[in-house]
Formats: C-alpha cells, sequence, structure tokens
C-alpha cells in the first residue's frame, strides 16, 4: 500500500483535531466539577443519575409539604392546649358553683366568667392561619362557628367535616383537626350549648342540673385531651419521615456525586498531559508538512 503525503496530513490533523477535543472535554469537565454533562458522555450512569436526581426533587417536594404540615400542627397544639386549660377552669367554676355555700354574688361572678370562657372558645373555634380556618375540615373558607343572638351552633356543614391530609410514599397522613371532633360531644352536643345550660343553671342555682352537665364537659375535655395527643403522634411520625428523606436525599446526592463528578486532580492532571501531547502533535506535523498548512492548524 502506498502511503502518500495527503494520507499523511489527514492523519496528523486529525490526531490533532481529537487532542484539542479531547482538552475541551476536559475543560468542560474541569469547569462544570461533572465528568458526565450530557448523556452521550456515559449513557448508563447518566441513566442513573437521572433517576436518582428526580427521585431528590420528589423527596424535597415531600420534605417541604412535611415542613408546612408541622407548621400548621403547631397551631393546632397550640389551640388545642389552650382549650384544654379552658375547658379545666370551666369545670372548675363548675364544681364551685354546684357547692351549696356559694352566694348569689358568687354565682353571678362564676356565671361571667363562664360567658368569658364561652367567646373565648369562640374564638378558638375560628383560629385562622393565612386566612384560612384550621378548624373547618374541607371548607377552610367558612367560619366553623357562627353566633346566632346569645348561642353560638357549629358553621360547618356535617358533609365538611373531613380531617386535612398529606399524601406521601403511597400513603395518606390525617392529620386535621375538625369542630366536630373537639367541640362536640359523640351524643351531639357542642361546649357552646352546655356552657349556656351551665351558666343558666348557675345563675339559678340549680345544682342538680349543674352536676348532670359535668359529664358533659368530661366529654369535651377527653374529646380535646384525645385529639391533642393525635396532635403530637402525627407531628412526632412526621418528624421521623422528614429525617429519613432527607437522609436519602443525602445519599443519594452523594451517589450522583460519584456518577458524574469530576476527579479535579485527575482532569488536572489529565489536561496538563493532554496539552503536552498536543504541542508535540504540532511540533511533529510541522516537521512533515508545508508550513501554510501547519500555520493554519495552529
Amino acid at each position: 500500500m502506498r502511503i502518500t503525503q495527503s494520507m499523511i496530513a489527514n492523519n496528523a490533523i486529525n490526531n490533532i483535531r481529537n487532542s484539542m477535543l479531547r482538552r475541551e472535554e476536559l475543560s468542560v469537565q474541569i469547569t462544570t466539577g461533572k465528568r458526565i454533562n450530557k448523556p452521550s458522555d456515559d449513557p448508563l450512569n447518566a441513566g442513573k443519575s437521572s433517576y436518582l436526581m428526580s427521585r431528590n426533587r420528589l423527596l424535597n417536594e415531600y420534605v417541604d409539604n412535611i415542613k408546612n404540615t408541622r407548621s400548621v400542627l403547631v397551631y393546632y397544639d397550640t389551640a388545642l392546649q389552650e382549650m384544654q386549660n379552658v375547658n379545666r377552669r370551666i369545670k372548675e367554676l363548675t364544681v364551685q358553683a354546684a357547692n351549696d355555700t356559694q352566694t348569689v354574688e358568687d354565682r353571678n361572678n362564676i356565671a361571667i366568667e363562664l360567658k368569658q370562657l364561652k367567646e373565648h372558645l369562640y374564638k378558638l373555634a375560628n383560629t385562622q392561619i393565612g386566612g384560612k380556618y384550621i378548624f373547618g375540615g374541607a371548607k377552610t373558607d367558612l367560619p366553623p362557628v357562627r353566633k346566632e343572638n346569645e348561642s353560638v351552633v357549629i358553621n360547618t356543614p356535617q358533609e365538611a367535616n373531613i380531617r386535612a391530609k398529606l399524601p406521601l410514599e403511597h400513603i395518606d397522613i390525617e392529620y386535621g383537626v375538625t369542630v366536630y371532633d373537639i367541640f362536640k360531644t359523640d351524643s351531639g352536643e357542642t361546649v357552646f350549648g352546655i356552657l349556656d345550660r351551665l351558666i343558666s343553671s348557675v345563675e339559678s342555682g340549680n345544682n342538680e342540673n349543674i352536676e348532670r352537665d359535668l359529664g358533659s364537659l368530661d366529654s369535651i375535655l377527653n374529646k380535646v385531651n384525645a385529639n391533642l395527643a393525635r396532635v403530637g403522634s402525627v407531628d412526632n411520625m412526621l418528624e421521623s419521615m422528614e429525617k429519613r428523606f432527607e437522609k436519602v436525599i443525602d445519599n443519594n446526592t452523594d451517589v450522583i456525586n460519584e456518577l458524574v463528578g469530576t476527579d479535579l486532580t485527575k482532569a488536572l492532571s489529565d489536561l496538563s498531559l493532554e496539552q503536552t501531547t498536543l504541542q508535540a502533535a504540532l511540533k511533529t506535523t510541522a516537521q512533515i508538512l508545508p508550513q501554510s498548512l501547519v500555520d493554519f492548524i495552529r
């Protein structure tokens, strides 16, 4: 086979072009810190890293949703603890009022405080976060309770008595508390109706009715305690899931860096070697090709 000057020139130019492309590739790796900058660089590992990055985006979304939900749980916890204190105070006053030693003035003072506590519960029932009623169930734009003359009634429709849920990893975490959960007994009475009867009984000195309503108060207090415990349990579970997701994200990130990351020391060394190789190729080619062609290549 006859080797011509043209064949030598083409081979020399190809070698120089490949060396320049390799140098450019190494420069990009050093600049971006990534060994894989497009799928064609390494299809297998590019596919693996793409899946892990997609997975991390989903997990980060879960973490953000958990953080938002846990911030709502703080409001639930605060409101429920306040209701717990209010209901306990109501019970204390009820027990005092049932004592035969109470004077008319004492009873009137107790009735006044009960009315104040009723107003406090009314405000707690209509607690809002960002313009949304946290005890409104599926109707967060509607006040859970409303006033009708001197009475307070539940305003949330029965069909909206649905606890809020957080979808995570193929499961729905129920975390919401509705007005029906904590302001209404299983028999259908509301704490406001019970308070209205108590205030009337205290003012009239009807101890028999006062003692009868103590059981209804216990029912309300038990429901508040149960929901307070449930909120705490859900928060603990979400905290655990948040930490688990964040650990998985960190592990995935480490794997991604191993798959696509650049060994900077090696890349710099390879770039230096490639630069030396290119200069040698240019020098050698200059000796076998016309000067004008070598100048063009330079």
